[in-house]
């Protein structure tokens, strides 16, 4: 135990002693350590920064995005197949339609071009069915105002070739951008053969309206028409099998991106 010693008659004192005990001089004790005084810091002001996703969410949405894109082009190559098939035409337009749907919700992660492309195919969709309907009103009319029957006929057939192409123009560029040169020439070889066949079927349709060119020639010739559209439906499903494997093979899409905060990385 420390002691403080007298100056001035050097007795030993007890540490907190003020007066020595011996001569009653008046002993220097060193003050008590207190505490510093510390002064209220207001809390450093807060900041605030844009939400930003984890890493893995994107990676997560960009492959739902490409799955999407894989079952979409799955539909289309079942729905092109069985489209042109008699009384099973309608199960195939609804599933190629489905399948187009997927693409166009899986788009993104390919590129500025595929976005463009599935957007114009989408316009051209519309356009060409909303020519359809409107043509056939149109022709229904004309039928009634001007009493005709084969000219009106053929008036159908010159509206389906019309729509037809439109519509085409969009099953070429819905998976445009996901082909390679081979996949271009199938689509717009399968594109060229529909134009083909549907300009064929306008100029045979009125041998179709009864008589002789109708049991000998007419109705013959407008079943291999109908046969015919095989052709241009394998073509088209096999661009769309060919775009699928080259997802499955990684050629596409790109890698990821360096994403800006916030920001999907494509």
């Amino acid at each position: 135990m420390s002691v403080v010693t007298c100056p001035r008659c050097g007795a030993s004192n007890t540490p907190v002693a003020r007066f020595c005990s011996t001569c009653g001089n008046p002993l220097l004790t060193v003050p008590a350590l207190t505490p510093p005084l510390m002064g209220y810091a207001p809390p450093p002001a807060q900041q605030y920064y844009p939400y930003q996703y984890p890493a893995n969410y994107w990676e997560v949405v960009r492959t739902n995005k490409i799955n999407n894109s894989l079952t979409g082009l799955l539909l289309l190559v079942i729905g092109v197949l069985i489209v042109w098939v008699p009384f099973a035409g309608f199960i195939g337009g609804i599933v190629g339609f489905i399948g187009a749907i997927l693409v166009l919700t899986g788009r993104e992660p390919f590129g500025a071009d595929h976005v463009r492309n599935t957007t114009l195919a989408l316009i051209f969709f519309v356009v060409g069915i909303a020519v359809t309907i409107f043509g056939s009103f149109y022709a229904v009319a004309y039928s009634v105002a001007s009493g005709l029957g084969v000219s009106t006929v053929s008036l159908f057939g010159i509206v389906f070739v019309i729509g037809g192409g439109i519509f085409g123009l969009s099953e070429v560029l819905l998976t445009y951008s996901l082909q390679n040169s081979h996949g271009h020439t199938l689509l717009w070889t399968a594109y060229g053969i529909s134009i083909f066949l549907g300009v064929v079927n306008v100029f045979l349709l009125p041998f179709g309206s009864g008589g002789f060119w109708t049991l000998y020639f007419g109705t013959g010739v407008l079943l291999v028409t109908g046969f015919l559209a095989a052709i241009p439906a394998a073509l088209y499903g096999t661009a769309f099998y060919l775009a699928r494997e080259r997802i499955v093979r990684h050629e596409i899409p790109p890698p990821m991106t360096q994403q800006q905060p916030g920001k999907p990385p494509w």
